[in-house]
């Protein structure tokens, strides 16, 4: 096992403690392993590499530091890594300018904005993740989404396998072959309804026979293309294409409207306090275009850190109650 070490330095101010804040928080932080300076995780490029990003003090603005370990480690292949890794952690955007304009149009967000300064969204590792991701989380909770994503990870997923100083396996979802293979039995037992496990192997099926493509390289036109072909296969509507396009692609516009938690977040701050329609939603976020995206990422980052508050605060009293 081949081992490369790199800088990567942020456009702008970057506050790598609250990237990891946000994946300690997330539900769908699944395949990543989280340590006090920084995390790893496998990605699914060429034979498969594992990737470790961090940084010694999370409260300067060094580099971070980039270490790739994989079977070989051409040159080519190091700077398709490193590309992938800039764009995954949106390395290539100065946030000063994004988060004026959000704390300028909208005074609620903007209080988490200023409290959140150096604060980037983080994308999956790839939009066929980050579909196989929102379809396990359509109508149900999010523990309950991540306990089907654990499983799907365990059951139908590939491992990256490190040895030297790392000496360990690092899971990857299952790849569409897997789906294909095992077939929709394999994803009902795993926790899925028949018509998410007929949605996610409706999609694996056109990847797999080349009419759909996910690659996270993809142009613009080209990722609004197979957005618009995921949103035709029936229980993949527009609320998990937004996910794809946003978590996935890294469509930082790119608002998803429908999803219940933003908007009853959101709706916190809307007078009277309520949970917003789609509608409301896409209205109220007219105040962050071009980065509706970009906000999403500071809601969540705010509602992921209090629904940690409240669950440490109910395991406290039921210690306190036995």
């Amino acid at each position: 096992m081949n081992r490369h070490t790199v800088s990567l330095t942020p456009c702008g101010a970057y506050g790598f403690g609250l990237v990891l804040a946000y994946l300690r928080t997330s539900p769908s932080a699944i395949v990543e392993r989280l340590h006090e300076h920084g995390f790893q995780r496998a990605l699914d490029i060429s034979s498969g590499v594992v990737v470790e990003v961090a940084r010694e003090n999370l409260l300067s603005e060094e580099p971070l530091t980039l270490t790739i370990w994989g079977e070989t480690l051409s040159s080519s292949l190091v700077k398709v890594v490193v590309a992938h890794m800039r764009r995954m952690l949106v390395l290539d955007v100065d946030g000063a300018g994004v988060e004026t304009h959000l704390s300028t149009r909208d005074p609620a967000l903007g209080s988490y904005v200023q409290r959140h300064r150096g604060f980037r969204p983080i994308l999956l590792g790839s939009p066929w993740e980050a579909l196989l991701w929102a379809v396990a989380g359509q109508l149900i909770g999010v523990e309950q989404a991540r306990v089907i994503k654990q499983r799907l990870v365990d059951r139908g997923g590939r491992t990256v396998t490190v040895g030297g100083e790392l000496g360990r396996s690092f899971p990857l979802p299952p790849e569409p072959s897997w789906v294909i293979t095992q077939g929709i039995d394999a994803l009902r037992a795993i926790g899925f309804s028949q018509t998410k496990a007929r949605a996610i192997y409706a999609a694996a099926d056109a990847i797999h026979d080349g009419t759909l493509d996910l690659k996270p390289t993809l142009s613009a036109a080209d990722a609004a293309a197979a957005l618009a072909q995921l949103e035709a296969i029936p229980g993949i509507g527009p609320w998990t294409t937004a996910i794809v396009a946003l978590r996935g692609f890294g469509h930082l516009e790119v608002l998803p409207d429908g999803d219940s938690g933003l908007q009853s977040f959101v709706g916190r701050h809307a007078n009277p306090r309520r949970r917003l329609t789609r509608d409301e939603l896409r209205a109220w976020g007219e105040r962050w275009v071009p980065y509706g995206g970009w906000a999403t990422y500071f809601w969540w980052l705010q509602l992921q850190a209090e629904a940690m508050v409240r669950r440490a605060v109910a395991l406290d009293e039921g210690r306190d109650s036995v």
